[in-house]
């Protein structure tokens, strides 16, 4: 054994090497190889290139004893760029106070560096906390309860993807809710959650780190604090950072200080409070697991605490900081669950919001080779979890990543081939318990366990009281006393960690709430001292709402009510269920059904998801069955994707589905894209949704015999998807006659499959591909379906397809063979004047039965109105025409209303908003109203008019041959007074208060059959909106808006 001295210095230098990366720890390992200082004796390779942190230090002392070994070290660190470490280890003594019973245990070396010798000069205060900053936060307990070990933090630690809040931070919590209208999310690194932005010129005091259960906040929060120890992070921002979890301030003190609450964080006596509290601004406090705090903190009774010496009730204390009623300039960042966000947005002002969004496919990847210090096991496990899609994909919660990986490294360890199929989050966390139950090779087999009827309860009794440390009387009430919990739970399920006071937890909140499910299952749990709430009560407590703290608990309720699961609980572990709970759930569910109506939309996802975890058929499709229109618009993840499609092929009597993406979507190489409305989503393969999200689509389409409409908006089918989705469409049993797919992220490759899906299905009659980069290729092989005498297709819209020129020549075929075709949309596509010229060859074919077209920015000049004047004469069926955002100015304005005069013209609508007209345009319109008498909507919105340009137009409104109804322009109080005029928009119009007294006037006159008026985006007087409140007393049929 090694003296007492030699063995601290072990103890130390093996801390050290735990911090190198393992790029870093390969570099280190190639230096010593060649180490002059070594001589003749050198370490043979074949025992360097295996070994790890505290072997490699075993090698360095044995070779050339502890004190050479340490300055030999910290020579290579220099040369391997770690200056960090190497300017840390000049500043530790290598001589140390000699540890009880003089060994060094593993367990020592979560201690990390312990006191100096006497003789060592006095560091700087800054230096110390620093020191036991490291010391604390550098060594993490592996939560695997069959090994119990230490793992440096870096070297386990995973980066998460987070993404910034730009709006209502209530709504940010749910994953950008309703697909991103009004809401926007940008990435932000964790070096700059405290810096400005274009957003913020100062930079915010306060930060809300958001995530759900099992994100990674806790972990998040401890890398923080080390690398700001390490010196790797907020170096020029913060001189210290303090850390305390809301745990710890549950159980604390009635009252107590500021003072009193930094020095707890402090490692020993003589803390520099006045130096601190002078300078608060370059403090940053890390509040970790507010939804953590007992019920009584969001309601603190008392006045506020301004003093920093004052000693308060705990709540008052936090709360007062939290407000910046105490020290204000003092910054904040605060871990939450999405649960609690409300109660603490209530606490704040400005603060910035960060939601964690977990691993990207690629930091699965890393997470996965880190876990495996093993090469080749990383890759065999990565690969079996790969091939299980759904899996693969809920990695991107870091919890369920190390649960999956704990419970694949026993099988490893245990000799077996990797086993048990995981497809959801109830299956991974209760394949993990069994894992844990599982004897040790040659070890007796575990009895069945008499107490985890007291476990589920005691799990329960927390959850509705919102209690996450237990006491000692708890465990008593509960049956658990005298019990060794954490033999039960191999040690992980419970700990013991806080000061060795008999305070107990679970590991995590969420195995918290996966027993208390478990509590409403069991055979026998309602006899027991579990808390007086029915699974009744909780389930109307709860409401499908996925911000109730219940929320995890119901879906573990729901996926333990599985029948594999519920055989799985019977046959392992002896733990019998009650056969009735599923149909007093199923029975609820209909009751909630039939008081709500047959849609499903508010709630869709997180009733998705908890259908999702019972994996039965027959159960979901009698859940569904009351339902005729589902719409979900919460979708964010691959995952949330998978369960929608799930629970899609099981609507068996729905009519219309609606499935919306969220605005943002993390792709496989680790950066979050937010698709732009104006441009369709680059490499439509990369990022595409797997298989069997089309297959179960597919099969609804099979399945769902009233299915009519299907509405996919940034679904990311690829072209893949589509393939799939087709062979359903194909079907015979297939009855849809609405397909959108808008902004699906494929191409030009899957247009065939579409084009045979429109000869195949004669039932389709509409169909949205918009947002897509279709080309001119895609439309080529398009176009072959729609010009098939099988095809019955209506409508179709094509916007933002990056559509050029050529496509309208396939196009212009289509319109002169397909006898079906009615409504064309080809906005948002770089037309110009040479593909409309093409475009209208079609429309003048005598056998063209189109009566709408779209056309809104084209890129289209003046010029190209002579075609489409001449094609108005031409087509007697064409009745709806949107021209917008194309640079028409007078010229193009004179051409157009040659056709629209024309005797044969027929059009009833036209648009032409932002067209570059002026008032000489308005001389042609008026003498378009005064002949045409089929145009009944005219939209002049967004054109500089001016008032010269309205009284031109108002002398065509006024013509006894004018059979307008429905006018859309900056406005003029007389062009009300026409009889035939039943619709009127004057919005953002400079109408003034002057226009609405005569506007009045005129509503007013016996002729006026004006039914809407819309004067929205006006400031108008007081005495204005007094007339207009007078005119909806008198003509409460009018349909009044301002």
């Amino acid at each position: 054994m090694l003296p007492a001295t030699a063995g601290d210095g072990l103890c130390r230098l093996s801390t050290y090497l735990e911090e190198l990366e393992a790029v870093e720890l390969k570099k280190f390992k190639l230096y010593l190889g060649t180490a002059a200082e070594l001589g003749e004796d050198k370490i043979p390779w074949g025992r360097l290139e295996p070994a790890g942190p505290l072997e490699m230090a075993q090698l360095l002392v044995n070779h050339l004893g502890t004190r050479e070994a340490w300055l030999l070290t910290l020579r290579i660190f220099d040369r391997i760029h770690r200056k960090d470490l190497w300017e840390r280890g000049q500043r530790e003594d290598l001589v140390r106070v000699t540890p009880p019973r003089g060994s060094c245990s593993v367990g020592s070396l979560s201690a990390g560096l312990v006191d100096v010798c006497p003789n060592t000069p006095r560091k700087d205060p800054r230096e110390t906390y620093r020191d036991y900053v490291r010391r604390k936060f550098r060594l993490m307990e592996d939560r695997n309860a069959r090994l119990g070990e230490c793992v440096n933090l870096s070297r386990r630690y995973t980066r998460l993807l987070l993404g910034k809040d730009h709006s209502n931070p209530i709504r940010a919590q749910q994953k950008l809710l309703d697909t991103g209208r009004g809401h926007q999310s940008s990435p932000i690194q964790i070096e700059t959650l405290f810096e400005p932005d274009e957003e913020r010129p100062e930079p915010p005091r306060t930060v809300v780190l958001q995530g759900a259960a099992g994100m990674g906040k806790s972990m998040l929060a401890h890398k923080l604090m080390l690398d700001w120890a390490d010196g790797r992070l907020f170096q020029d921002r913060f001189d210290y950072l303090f850390y305390i979890h809301c745990r710890e301030m549950n159980r604390s003190a009635a009252e107590r200080s500021v003072k009193e609450l930094i020095s707890s964080c402090w490692p020993e006596a003589g803390v520099p409070l006045w130096a601190l509290v002078c300078a608060p601004e370059r403090l940053l406090l890390i509040i970790d697991g507010f939804d953590e705090l007992k019920p009584s903190f969001h309601d603190p009774q008392g006045s506020w605490c301004v003093c920093w010496e004052e000693r308060r009730p705990t709540e008052l204390l936090l709360g007062s900081l939290i407000r910046k009623k105490l020290l204000p300039e003092l910054s904040l960042l605060i871990t939450t669950r999405p649960s609690a966000l409300e109660k603490l947005h209530g606490l704040l002002e400005y603060p910035r919001h960060v939601e964690i969004l977990g691993f990207s496919e690629a930091e699965r990847k890393e997470y996965f080779h880190k876990y495996f210090r093993s090469a080749e096991q990383a890759t065999q496990v990565l690969s079996f979890v790969r091939d299980n899609e759904p899996l693969f994909t809920m990695c991107f919660v870091p919890l369920v990543c190390w649960v999956v990986c704990t419970c694949l490294k026993q099988q490893l360890e245990g000799g077996g081939l990797l086993r048990q199929p995981f497809r959801t989050t109830t299956a991974v966390y209760t394949l993990y318990l069994l894992s844990l139950m599982q004897p040790k090779p040659g070890t007796p087999t575990l009895k069945c366990p008499l107490d985890h009827r007291g476990l589920c309860s005691l799990a329960a009794d927390g959850l509705w009281n919102q209690k996450i440390l237990f006491e000692e009387q708890d465990l008593q009430k509960h049956g658990l006393d005298g019990v060794d919990v954490s033999a039960f739970l191999n040690v992980t399920i419970f700990q013991k960690d806080i000061d060795c006071e008999k305070f107990y937890s679970f590991i995590h909140l969420s195995f918290q709430e996966f027993f208390a499910a478990m509590h409403y299952i069991l055979e026998g749990g309602e006899r027991g001292p579990g808390p007086e709430q029915t699974m009744t009560r909780l389930l109307t407590e709860y409401g499908f709402s996925e911000r109730s703290f219940l929320a995890l608990t119901v879906r573990f309720l729901f996926g333990l009510l599985n029948g594999e699961m519920r055989s799985y609980l019977e046959k392992h572990l002896c733990w019998k269920t009650l056969p009735h709970v599923k149909m007093e759930l199923l029975e609820w569910i209909q009751s909630k059904a039939r008081s709500e109506g047959s849609t499903l939309q508010q709630g869709s996802l997180e009733f998705f998801s908890c259908l999702y975890e019972i994996q039965e058929e027959e159960f979901i499709q009698q859940a569904l069955s009351p339902f005729q229109v589902v719409v979900v618009g919460d979708i964010a993840t691959k995952m949330e994707h998978m369960v929608c499609s799930f629970c899609a092929r099981s609507c068996r009597s729905v009519l219309v589905l609606h499935l919306y993406g969220a605005a943002y979507s993390v792709d496989q190489e680790g950066t979050s894209t937010w698709p732009s409305e104006t441009q369709a989503p680059s490499g439509p393969e990369r990022n595409r949704l797997p298989d069997a999200h089309s297959e179960h689509l597919a099969a609804a389409l099979r399945t769902s015999p009233d299915l009519t409409e299907l509405a996919l908006y940034r679904n990311a089918l690829g072209n893949r998807g589509v393939q799939l989705l087709c062979q359903g469409l194909r079907h015979p049993l297939c009855r849809l006659q609405n397909l959108r797919l808008k902004r699906c992220c494929f191409s030009s490759s899957a247009c065939q499959d579409l084009a045979t899906a429109l000869t195949a299905n004669q039932n389709l009659i509409r169909m949205d591909l918009s947002g897509n980069d279709l080309g001119l290729r895609g439309m080529s092989l398009l176009c072959q379906g729609l010009r098939h005498p099988q095809c019955r297709l209506q409508m179709i819209r094509l916007r933002k397809c990056l559509l050029e020129a050529g496509a309208c020549q396939e196009m212009a075929s289509v319109l002169s063979t397909n006898p079906h075709l009615e409504e064309l949309d080809l906005t948002g596509n770089a037309l110009e004047d040479s593909g409309l010229w093409l475009l209208c060859q079609g429309l003048r074919h005598p056998g063209c039965r189109l009566r709408t077209l779209w056309l809104k920015r084209c890129c289209f000049s003046s010029s190209a109105c002579q075609d489409l004047a001449t094609a108005l004469t031409a087509n007697q069926n064409l009745i709806r025409m949107d021209l917008s955002g194309n640079d028409l100015g007078l010229r193009g304005m004179s051409l157009l209303c040659q056709g629209l005069r024309h005797p044969q013209c027929r059009l009833q609508m036209i648009r032409l908003r932002k067209c570059l007209l002026e008032a000489g345009a308005c001389q042609e319109m008026a003498s378009v109203l005064s002949t045409n008498p089929h145009l009944e909507e005219l939209d002049l919105t967004g054109n500089a008019l001016e008032d010269s340009g309205l009284w031109l137009l108002c002398q065509g409104l006024r013509h006894p041959g004018c059979r307008l109804r429905t006018l859309c322009t900056s406005g003029d109080p007389r062009a009300c007074q026409p009889p035939p005029l039943t619709e009127l928009y004057l919005t953002n119009s400079a109408l003034g208060d002057a226009g609405v007294r005569l506007l009045c006037q005129g509503l007013r006159h016996p002729r006026c059959r004006l039914r809407v008026l819309w004067l929205f985006g006006m400031d108008l007087s007081k005495t204005s909106h007094m007339r207009l409140a007078a005119l909806r007393r008198s003509k409460p049929s009018l349909d009044l808006g301002c």
